[in-house]
């Protein structure tokens, strides 16, 4: 049961009020208990399931530093390579003045425009990106259920009230991990785009 609070707030970019919804009270499941679980009913043991998991904790990263995308379940699970990394004209014009205080000798137009080479290897930033199956995000929607939790009471309903005052913020928000955010406000969204969209 995924239990949610809505928050109202004013948003900037747009300048006007929105309401959204965001997790509150979400449970945790530890790697042992994950293990245990996912051992029960088959024939291996949830040590067997934790070496293999072990394994892949210390193997996946090796093979995308190869650049390598990686195929983790028969539904598509998928770990990828990731690099981000930008400079923008101020941020060179920026750079070029820090230089030339440096060095008043040097010879640097800093007001010149923006090239791609101006873009180092030492500004990039490596990460992993995750690739969730569309069959898993349909399976969720389809067991996913609601229920709202009202802030001041801390009653939970099915239902949405009809009339009353609108929520506006207080809970917990643990939040969730990678693309799989459906928080509201200023949580965002995945980084792939793949968020799920239950509302």
């Amino acid at each position: 049961m995924l239990k949610v609070q809505f928050i109202k707030y004013l948003n900037q970019m747009i300048n006007e009020e929105i309401v959204v919804p965001r997790l509150v009270n979400q449970q945790s499941l530890d790697f042992n208990a994950l293990c245990e679980y996912l051992a029960d009913g088959s024939t291996v043991t949830a040590a067997d399931v934790a070496a293999v998991m072990k394994q892949i904790e210390m193997r996946l990263p090796l093979l995308l530093g190869l650049n390598v995308k990686v195929v983790c379940s028969p539904e598509g699970l998928t770990f990828r390579p990731k690099v981000s990394g930008s400079i923008t004209q101020k941020q060179l014009k920026d750079k070029l003045q820090a230089k030339l205080a440096a060095d008043p000798t040097l010879d640097i137009d800093v007001n010149r425009a923006l090239e791609v080479s101006d873009l180092t290897i030492s500004d990039l930033t490596a990460s992993i990106g995750i690739e969730l199956p569309k069959k898993w995000i349909e399976r969720f929607k389809t067991k996913a259920e609601f229920k709202r939790v009202n802030k001041d009471t801390g009653e939970v309903t099915d239902e949405t009230p009809s009339s009353g005052g609108s929520d506006t913020g207080g809970g917990s928000n643990t939040g969730s991990s990678g693309s799989d955010n459906t928080g509201g406000g200023d949580n965002g969204g995945g980084d792939n785009g793949s968020g799920l969209d239950m509302g």
